[in-house]
């Protein structure tokens, strides 16, 4: 076997590609890095986050059955978010919002995104956060033409009384 030796070419490309690495590595502006723009701040409360069905119902959390509206329940879902500004969901929807088009015993597959969420105020005891409730909520049945969904398109949430 042929022992391995490096040829002189080899060495001073190694040798000059370091160099460069080190030149290319130091290459910021002698007078540091200038940072402009109002600082972040700091993110709001994690209190807990519901979703009201109406005024006299209980709040809930993450609900694998919704009602919305008169027109419209939700079953079977599948919270892929919550607690932030939006909360999303995959279930299925079924209802009379789109009589005589499409058969209210039959459900649809759907996505259902809540959002419009509204913070409010705990009353100072330490950790107390708060509570936020979700005020709107977009529903979108597959399979069914817009104009038939039209219904579902921004919902508006009850929020309980302060």
């Amino acid at each position: 076997m042929r022992p391995l030796t490096a040829a002189p070419g080899a060495v001073a490309l190694a040798a000059g590609l370091l160099g460069m690495g080190a030149l290319l590595s130091g290459c910021a502006d002698p007078g540091g890095l200038e940072v402009s723009g109002p600082a972040l701040s700091p993110s709001p409360g994690t209190g807990a986050v519901y979703v009201t069905e109406a005024a006299d119902k209980p709040p809930l959390r993450r609900p694998a059955a919704l009602t919305l509206s008169p027109e419209a329940a939700f079953t079977e879902l599948r919270w892929q978010s919550w607690g932030g500004q939006t909360a999303e969901a995959y279930g299925s929807v079924r209802g009379t919002w789109c009589r005589p088009a499409c058969a209210p015993d039959r459900p649809y597959a759907a996505k259902v995104t809540l959002s419009g969420l509204v913070r409010r105020d705990g009353n100072g005891g330490g950790d107390d956060e708060g509570t936020a409730f979700y005020t709107r909520a977009t529903v979108a049945p597959e399979g069914l033409p817009a104009s038939l969904a039209h219904e579902l398109r921004d919902l508006r949430l009850p929020v309980p009384p302060r």
